[in-house]
């Protein structure tokens, strides 16, 4: 047996196989789960990544917000008093005594001959110096303020709202800034405008906790200028000269993790402001690796905040709970593996083996006994050795009975054999005594010849000489024709090679010449290929002329008045054989498949034996060859074919 087909093997097979599936099912499952988690755990990291600072980012908006309003309030009441102007919004714009939301200066600005006639230009612009505090600026050398930014956004808003300018340098402070502007209206009419400016390189002080993270922000206005930035990010910007959003270089950038947003993750609105996208990013140009990209973008000042968090980093948490499971289950499913495998293993295993080996060692020596098998068990391997049992005193009482017949089958065909060589012998001694007819007749005749010639006086020395040699020859006939018989029936001590030929002209000359002259049988041989083979010469004569004497025998019991045999010899690509065909009748169709088997004969009860077609197929095994028969041309065809 191969160690690959033994139970042991397929059954531990059968357990890896299992545990294999079952934890392969466990790390799709787990896996899924984790990328299903991916969303909530996005959400969750990004909103404390950046909680504080969108709480700020709203802070500072809705306090610039108020600022702002509170300017154009009282710009719009003291309209004309300028003293009391400048003293208000002072107080104003340093109502933020902490300075949280960065403001850098701030004033309102009034339209032509507004405040008053013969001033077409007239504002109050506050300026923080050095000392943290806000001092007028007298002298704004700038271009005309109305075609700034700042002042046309204004006359586009509605009254009593805010609205914000892009990132610009302001062209007097050369500050980078953002401001919020309001409108100031009286009695419904545009007068000015009441502004409030924040610089905006302050807003990265409030990232600390983004810079010392392995993450990173942006903080655009809605044109894509840069409103902050995290250090590591800056960075970056700064070695790439990139200083908007849309700059050449950046866009770059973006467009290379545009392609990789596979698929959004989350939209919904944080609040009535507030509009945040996650996206997620097989390869962030920043991490060079899969990432988390957080977008979150103020719906009435259009900032966005883009922030970028490793995607290991959101899953840490997540990939740790599922390696701790995944450990877990391997252990737990190797554990039931080897359990499952011991208790098999005692349940069924060891059982089969004990059976198994009963099974070889009680078979006596001589094979002819065996022992019964041994096994408590009132399951289903008792039921078994008790069946095994039942048949195995079935097959050994079935076995003692097939002895018998077979003794007695032997005892049988020893007698039909032992019948049929006693008739093959009186049928030989037949032929010897009609062979030997002739020339004794001859003698006979020369006696009574050289009798009247004595009388006659013709015998001489010639005469003698002539009578001895016509003697000899009718002698010599007798004794070849006794050796043939002699050998015919003496067993063959050694194999040889022999001429099929020789064998069949053997058979014909001297063993049936006579019985087929008699029989009025002709014989023809019409392909005479040489075929030698090795083997018993007197037994395969045997062969040939048990097929002759059958062929005989068809001819008389079915009165074939026109009686041929035809020989054939062939050896061709087909392969070496020899047919013998005669055109007695043919074999019943019922019983040629069975021609060959001992006790089976085509002729009337009590004229055949069934055993020369028996003893012939033996020895045509015996000679590497098989004996097969066919009926065609109203008659049967035997062939011997060599392999």
């Amino acid at each position: 047996m191969k160690w690959y087909d033994s139970i042991k093997v397929k059954l531990l097979g059968f357990f890896l196989f299992i545990s294999i599936v079952f934890l392969s099912a466990m790390i799709i499952t787990f896996y899924f789960i984790r990328e299903n988690n991916l969303q909530q755990n996005a959400t969750t990291a990004t909103t404390l990544a950046t909680t504080d600072i969108l709480n700020y980012i709203q802070n500072t908006q809705i306090k610039a917000e108020e600022i702002v309003l509170t300017l154009a309030s009282v710009a719009k009441e003291e309209f004309g008093n300028k003293y009391i102007e400048q003293g208000v919004i002072s107080s104003i714009l340093s109502t933020d005594k902490q300075n949280s939301i960065n403001i850098v200066s701030g004033g309102t600005w009034f339209e032509p001959y507004a405040v008053y006639k013969d001033k077409k230009d007239y504002m109050l612009f506050f300026n923080r110096n050095k000392q943290k505090e806000f001092s007028l600026i007298k002298d704004y050398n700038a271009i005309n303020y109305r075609d700034m930014k700042f002042y046309t956004l204004a006359t586009e808003t509605d009254n009593n709202t805010v609205a914000w300018t892009n990132v610009y340098i302001d062209p007097v402070t050369h500050i980078s800034m953002i401001t919020a502007v309001s409108p100031i209206y009286k009695n419904n009419t545009f007068i000015g405008v009441a502004t409030l400016d924040i610089k905006i390189d302050e807003y990265t002080k409030s990232w600390n906790s983004i810079n010392s993270q392995n993450m990173y922000l942006i903080m655009t206005d809605k044109e894509g200028n840069f409103i902050g930035k995290s250090t590591n990010l800056n960075t970056h910007i700064k070695e790439n000269n990139i200083y908007k959003l849309n700059d050449p270089q950046l866009k770059e950038i973006i467009q290379r993790i545009k392609p990789t947003l596979t698929h959004t993750i989350k939209n919904n609105n944080i609040n009535n402001d507030l509009l945040s996208k996650i996206y997620f990013i097989e390869k962030d140009p920043i991490f060079h690796d899969k990432s988390v990209l957080a977008v979150y973008n103020f719906s009435r000042t259009h900032w966005n905040i883009i922030i970028g968090i490793p995607k290991d980093k959101v899953m840490a948490q997540s990939n740790q709970t599922f390696k701790s499971v995944l450990t877990i289950v391997a252990i737990l499913t190797i554990l039931s593996t080897i359990v499952g495998y011991l208790l098999l293993q005692k349940l069924f295993v060891s059982p089969i083996e004990s059976i198994n080996k009963q099974l070889k060692n009680n078979v006596t020596k001589d094979g002819q006994d065996y022992k019964l098998l041994e096994y408590n068990d009132k399951g289903e391997i008792g039921l078994l050795v008790d069946n095994l049992n039942t048949r195995t005193v079935a097959l050994d009482e079935s076995k003692k009975r097939e002895a018998k017949e077979i003794k007695k089958r032997l005892y049988h065909e020893k007698m039909l054999l032992q019948q049929s060589k006693m008739a093959a012998i009186g049928e030989m001694m037949d032929a010897v005594a009609h062979q030997w007819k002739q020339p004794l007749n001859a003698l006979s005749m020369y006696s009574e010849i050289i009798k009247s010639d004595f009388e006659d006086e013709i015998v001489d020395q010639k005469y003698i000489d002539q009578f001895k040699d016509d003697m000899q020859i009718q002698i010599d006939h007798m004794v070849d024709t006794l050796d043939e018989f002699r050998t015919f029936f003496r067993p063959n001590k050694e194999d040889e090679m022999f001429s099929l030929l020789s064998i069949i002209h053997s058979v014909l000359l001297f063993l049936t010449k006579d019985d087929l002259l008699r029989h009025r049988i002709t014989v023809n041989i019409e392909q005479k290929d040489h075929i030698d083979i090795d083997g018993s010469s007197n037994e395969f004569k045997h062969l040939i002329l048990n097929i002759i004497n059958n062929a005989k025998d068809a001819f008389n019991d079915n009165n074939i008045e026109k009686r041929n045999i035809i020989i054939r010899l062939i050896n061709d690509e087909e392969g070496k054989r020899i047919e013998i065909e005669d055109n007695a009748g043919g074999i019943p169709e019922n019983i040629i498949a069975d021609i060959f088997k001992a006790n089976v004969t085509s002729k009337e009860e009590g004229k055949g034996t069934g055993i020369g077609l028996y003893m012939s197929t033996q020895i045509a095994t015996k000679h590497n060859a098989l004996l097969s028969v066919k009926n065609q041309n109203a008659g049967a065809c035997f062939i011997v074919t060599f392999t």
